[in-house]
């Protein structure tokens, strides 16, 4: 698939959208800590976070057996990173 099409495909969900905004806000999150903070299940958060990562919006590492994710600083470059800065900010001046 399209790189591009895979980042319109995983922000093209609320929840997932959501998601993107509370790691903006937040920085490295575990996936407990997200679930929390949005208040869903577990299984529910490392799904869409998963969506998330292999759209390449979300890059994660396994510490001491725990899940942490937070945005791809490499997802300022064009065009994918005009995609993630509407949805932080409404602009595309990435």
């Amino acid at each position: 698939m399209d790189d591009t099409l895979r980042v319109f495909k995983a922000v093209a969900n609320a929840r997932r959208l959501d998601m993107i905004r509370l790691l903006a806000e937040k920085g490295k999150l575990s996936l407990q800590e997200v679930a929390f903070l949005m208040d869903i299940p577990e299984a529910t958060a490392c799904r869409n976070l998963k969506i998330l990562e292999n759209a390449g919006i979300v890059k994660s590492t396994i510490i001491r057996a725990i899940a942490q994710y937070w945005l791809d600083s490499d997802m300022t470059e064009l065009p994918n990173g005009m995609v993630v800065g509407i949805v932080l900010n409404g602009r595309t001046d990435t």
